[in-house]
């Protein structure tokens, strides 16, 4: 076998069987990212899924693991509208109508109620989040998740507030790339506590109920009204 054969089966081999580089997510990548969701979410004023949560403490807790997990369905309607409904590990709804917030625990039969300026800040990352899927990098500095490798079958987003907040510092969402559609979504305070979302069954778009988002306490529950507590006078 001559040289010049020998040389070209070298050739052939380096170009078969070595690693060849894929390319990083490019800001042309997120442009068409960012625009995809705008044409998907720009007009939809619902959002809904089933979902697995996941509390993720930047201590590492003592708690069992499964006490940190709970499943459930979300559902959304804008402007304001949220209702959780956690089926394990046990049951319990957390519903909120734009202006009242009812945290119903039926083992325990009570349902306590709140205003929503006064419950805000619990789901505020959600609620803005889920409100903002068409317009993320109005309200947030959005660039992509090196972490995620690009032959994943979504793309990964870092979300940081433009504006500073203290219950929000970052959210790391990942987005499908064959439905545009998030499918992860996890939230970070400043303390680096963090909360995970991962979505499944998703639909957006369609018609929900007002009865969705408002609660009547079945017979024989204890309604208790939370006020906030007067600030102490200096």
């Amino acid at each position: 076998m001559n040289k010049a054969i020998l040389f070209s089966l070298w050739v052939l081999f380096v170009l078969c069987f070595s690693p060849v580089p894929i390319p990083a997510q490019t800001d042309g990548d997120l442009d068409q990212i960012l625009s995809r969701l705008k044409d998907r979410f720009g007009s939809a004023k619902t959002f809904q899924s089933d979902y697995l949560r996941d509390l993720l403490p930047k201590v590492p807790s003592q708690l069992p693991p499964q006490s940190l997990q709970a499943e459930g369905q979300l559902s959304f309607r804008s402007p304001g509208k949220l209702r959780l409904v956690q089926k394990k590990p046990r049951s319990e709804q957390l519903i909120s109508n734009g202006e009242k917030v009812w945290w119903y625990v039926p083992e325990e039969k009570v349902v306590y109620v709140y205003a929503l300026k006064d419950y805000y800040l619990q789901i505020k990352p959600i609620l803005d989040f889920l409100s903002g899927l068409g317009r993320l990098d109005h309200h947030y500095r959005v660039s992509p998740d090196p972490s995620v490798p690009p032959e994943a079958p979504y793309s990964g987003l870092i979300l940081e507030p433009k504006t500073p907040q203290p219950d929000l510092n970052r959210i790391f969402l990942k987005i499908s790339k064959s439905t545009f559609l998030p499918v992860e979504f996890s939230f970070y305070n400043v303390l680096g506590d963090g909360t995970r979302f991962r979505f499944s069954r998703i639909q957006s778009g369609h018609s929900l109920a007002d009865s969705l988002f408002n609660f009547t306490p079945p017979p024989g529950t204890e309604s208790v009204s939370q006020t906030p507590q007067p600030s102490p006078r200096k």
